[in-house]
């Protein structure tokens, strides 16, 4: 399974844990909700049963939303800072796309650190 404090994580830095929020993102449209699921994901959702009103008023639909969305990129990398960075930057296999993973990936253990030390639980 997915760490609880490593999504807590990843929703701190997304959204602040609000769970209402409604993002823009300047590539691929608006993040939802407290894990702030991007809109590319819409599609693949609509398979699996759930779309952007649910996304945006069930809590633990976005949450489980953003943990399928970060195992796809565990099974890609494996448990990897990297694979968390795929949350944010996404799967393209590009320099910049690597550096923009790696980047998010800090931000990410920063927090991650912080919760697993007690420090700042949010």
């Amino acid at each position: 399974g997915i760490d609880p404090d490593l999504l807590r994580a990843i929703a701190w830095q997304e959204s602040r844990l609000q769970y209402d929020v409604i993002g823009k993102n300047p590539v691929s449209g608006y993040g939802m909700g407290l894990m702030q699921i991007d809109s590319q994901h819409l599609a693949y959702m609509r398979k699996r049963g759930i779309d952007r009103e649910l996304l945006v008023s069930d809590i633990c639909t976005n949450i489980y939303t953003g943990a399928l969305i970060l195992a796809q990129a565990f099974h890609k990398w494996g448990p990897t800072w990297e694979a968390v960075g795929a949350y944010n930057a996404g799967f393209a296999a590009t320099p910049k796309q690597h550096f923009r993973r790696m980047a998010y990936a800090r931000k990410i253990y920063t927090v991650y650190r912080k919760l697993k030390h007690g420090e700042n639980r949010h």
